[in-house]
This record gives C-alpha cells, structure tokens and sequence, in this order.
C-alpha cells in the first residue's frame, strides 16, 4: 500500500499544481500585483521581479515579471527568472518540494497541470535486475588509458565494459534506493540507452549516495568517471546537455555549491546560463567551470594538470573574464 508520504512526493515529482486564486497566492508570496493583463483564456498579473536583485545585483524597479493565471507559469522579461508556480512558492518560502506542494493545496482549490511526464511504469518482462550486468565485465587496461580513467573510479561508480564490442556500459540508477533500471552503453561512433525509455532524467549518473559542500555537474557520464579519477568527489553527469528539473533537485539535495561544468559549445553554455538563471535566487550557489585559455570542450578531453586547473578555477559568473 502506498503510504500518504509517497502519495505527496509522486504528486510534486510530477505535477504542477496552480492555485485557484493566483493573485491571492502571490500576496501570500508578499510579490505585490501591479497591473493585470487579460487574455481570451487567461490573466497575466505583473509585479516586480522577486529574483531581480539576486539576479542582476539591482532590483526590478518595473513591472518585468509576470505570472500566467491559467498555467501558473512565472517569467521575468529581463533577467530570466522563469518556472513554475511551485517552485516560486519553494523560491519564496525556503520549502522543500512536497512541502511547497501542500502550501499550494492549502490556499484552498487548486489545479494540476503536468510539468514533466512521468517515466512509464516498466512491464514486469521489461524490468532490469543486477543480473543483467552478469554479461559486462571490468574495462581493460588499454580502454582506461585511453580515456584516461581509474579502475578503481570505474568501479565505485559501477561503470562496466562490454567486451565484443567494445562498448562502455554506464549504469542508470534510482536515485532513492540504488535499483538499476537500465544502462547507457557507449562506443565508438556508438550510442544506446537500454531499455529504450529508461528515465535518465529522473536521476543522476554518480556516487548517489554523495553528499557534500561543492558538487560538479558534467554533461558525459565518463567525464564524470573522469572527474573522479583526479580525486573530484561530487562529479555528477546528467546524460547530456539538457538538464531537467527533478536532477537539479537531486543536486540541491546533494550540495551547497554547484560548478556547472557543461561543455564549452553552443547547447552547454545555453544550458548553463539557463541554470544558473533559474537555481541561483533558489538558493543555490553556482559558479562556473573555468574554460579560459583551453582549448577542449569538455573535461574528459583535458589533460591531466588543464582538468584540475579548471576546476580549481571555477568562478562566479560575474567575474571580470
């Protein structure tokens, strides 16, 4: 039986929930509603921006930030600030997520609007178990050297090798209890993830089990492994460039300073400033991986003393460059 705890933490994983009385909610929020704005299906209410200040170091002395009555979407025009009513509602009131959820259902009739679908539950023949990983074994000597990784990071983070065809086998976990749902399995001018549809978004690749002061946030699982054979704890990968809400949630949890160490290209540095946009006034600090004077993209393609000075290196994002 699902208890009333797991009932409220898939509801706020999952949902979006908008309060019946917007302009009512945002008072509460003590964000004053300048100017409304009515549409043929919706109102926009226009207030100061709540994040300007964290934002820019200026606070937002025009209305410039908006919310949606309908959506329950909030966007600041200037500065970026942007997302859901219920993470204005975390923003706002230091609330975890389940505990932002049930102020919204407090304010009296609310609304679900789906943020993010859901991973598809697995058929019972679709579920993978740890003996599926019976058929992978240790990556040899000469694949660790040529991506300059450990074994001994490779086997903490449980990264494994397939040997006909010599592909990486990147564990994909449940980020709450360890289960394995499935794997990314990477090779030369070769990409899969297995079983199609696992929900890579819905974790991270790492130590899940990590928690400390400073986090890093890279884009390839194996720059992670990577990361950590320098001797960086706390390196994460989130898949690729997009970054989705429930693993920047699993990062806050996990870290007070996070190094966006997206690669240095056009879709990692849109991705990073995005980010930093939307976490930063969520308490979050954020700085970012120092790529100056370096001519790779990406962690795992720096050599060993370019890696760990971009690291140490990593600046906040105002920093003269």
């Amino acid at each position: 039986m699902t208890s009333p705890t797991d009932v409220w933490g898939q509801l706020a994983a999952f949902s979006n929930p908008v309060p019946a009385d917007v302009a009512g909610a945002m008072h509460r929020l003590d964000i004053e509603v300048l100017r409304e704005v009515s549409g043929e299906d919706s109102t926009e209410f226009l207030a100061r921006c709540p994040a300007h200040l964290a934002l820019t170091g200026k606070p937002d002395r025009r209305p410039s930030f908006s919310v949606n009555s309908s959506s329950g979407l909030f966007n600041c025009f200037s500065c970026g600030y942007a997302g859901a009513f219920i993470d204005l509602v975390e923003d706002r009131l230091g609330l975890a997520r389940v505990e932002a959820y049930q102020w919204i259902a407090r304010q009296g009739v609310y609304r679900v609007r789906d943020e993010e679908e859901p991973p598809r539950p697995r058929e019972p023949e679709e579920r993978i178990t740890e003996a599926a990983l019976a058929l992978f074994e240790a990556p040899p000597a000469d694949a660790l050297a040529s991506r300059s990784l450990s074994a001994q990071a490779c086997a903490e983070v449980g990264v494994l090798w397939r040997p006909d065809k010599r592909r990486w086998i990147l564990p994909i976990r449940d980020p709450a209890t360890g289960e394995l749902w499935g794997w990314q399995e990477k090779g030369k001018r070769f990409f899969r993830n297995y079983p199609a549809g696992v929900p890579k978004s819905r974790t991270l690749f790492g130590d899940l089990t990590w928690h400390g002061q400073v986090a890093l946030l890279l884009e390839s699982p194996l720059d992670a492994v990577r990361a950590r054979s320098l001797g960086i704890q706390g390196a994460f990968a989130s898949f690729g460039a997009h970054v989705s809400e429930a693993q920047m949630r699993l990062l806050k949890e996990r870290c007070t300073t996070l190094v966006l160490g997206l690669d240095n290209d056009a879709a990692g540095r849109t991705s990073r400033d995005r980010l930093y946009a939307r976490w930063r006034p969520r308490g979050l600090a954020m700085k970012f991986l120092d790529y100056r004077g370096i001519a790779a993209t990406d962690l795992g393609d720096m050599d060993d003393d370019a890696a760990r000075s971009a690291y140490a290196g990593a600046h906040y994002p105002w920093r003269r460059r």
